[in-house]
């Protein structure tokens, strides 16, 4: 295993670490449920300063007991939610006061009001959240990052191997098809030595290598888009009854990227396999034009 393939391969798993890393917040707010949770929700105003500030998320569970001093979430009326501190319990209702304010709320807080209490905070993240729900946020951060991804992973699939080695040593040996039989096997040829004529590889006959790393992050992008448009049709749908047509569009590339991203990845492991079963086949191209997917390991 060469240098350069060794610092690739690290360079990718950091890539994806911090892909998930960036990920995973957006997702435990999306989805609660993943932490044993039941609501997320972005802090609006700064009444619970310093503990929450404006751009931070909430995740709510509403299994869990609540006392005094719990910070609880709950429905306030026809507006958004309220996030507030109990203060103390009268008649079985709960007296709630924001942190930073001088007095306690008017009213008092019913057990069914209350949609949960405060288990985790996630700070910031609220920030990105509002501005992506936006048509235009929602375009600059989900749709357009996800689609030049996707681009040029499938522009790097394309790439015709064999202009040289992975360093772009254009004096290594370059591979040449030779037909044997009804099958063509790829054999080393010196450089600088033209092939025969009938050594020429057909355009439909060329493979295409696939990364593993390539093939795991376009898979994660897609599903990424595809969940997050899922849920932002999902949340416009119930809310106006009619989603935004950017979301379902959204949706709809994120449907086929992930089936197409699924294919190749199936169809690559499947070669994988084949290839570990026979290792003569591993080098062999169907002689009857079609192309075979190799799995690199970048």
């Amino acid at each position: 295993m060469s240098h350069g393939v060794t610092l690739r391969r690290v360079g990718g798993l950091l890539a994806m670490l911090v892909l998930l890393a960036a990920v995973v917040p957006f997702v435990v707010f999306a989805v609660p449920q993943v932490v044993g949770a039941d609501h997320g929700f972005v802090v609006l105003s700064g009444s619970m300063e310093p503990e929450l500030s404006p751009g931070d998320v909430v995740i709510v569970d509403a299994s869990v007991p609540v006392r005094t001093g719990d910070i609880i979430t709950y429905a306030a009326g026809d507006g958004a939610p309220t996030t507030h501190r109990v203060v103390g319990v009268t008649d079985g209702r709960y007296e709630t006061k924001g942190d930073a304010n001088e007095n306690v709320d008017a009213g008092t807080v019913g057990p069914e009001s209350v949609l949960g209490r405060v288990v985790l905070v996630i700070p910031l993240i609220g920030h990105v959240i509002l501005w992506a729900n936006t048509p235009m946020g929602y375009v600059a951060l989900v749709v357009v990052p996800l689609g030049l991804l996707a681009v040029s992973e499938l522009v790097a699939w394309a790439r015709r191997p064999g202009d040289g080695d992975a360093d772009g040593n254009a004096d290594a040996p370059i591979p040449a098809i030779r037909r044997i039989d009804n099958t063509r096997t790829t054999t080393p040829m010196a450089a600088g030595t033209a092939p025969s004529e009938t050594d020429v590889p057909d355009e439909a006959d060329r493979s295409i290598a696939v990364a593993v790393v390539d093939l795991k992050l376009t898979l994660l992008a897609m599903g990424g888009l595809f969940a997050y448009a899922a849920w932002n049709v999902y949340r416009e749908y119930t809310a106006i009854a009619a989603p935004n047509p950017v979301s379902v569009g959204a949706l709809t590339a994120g449907l086929l990227g992930l089936l197409f991203t699924g294919w190749v990845t199936v169809a690559a492991w499947r070669g994988r396999r084949n290839a570990d079963a026979d290792p003569l086949a591993a080098s062999a191209v169907r002689a009857d034009g079609g192309a075979d997917v190799e799995v690199g390991d970048e």
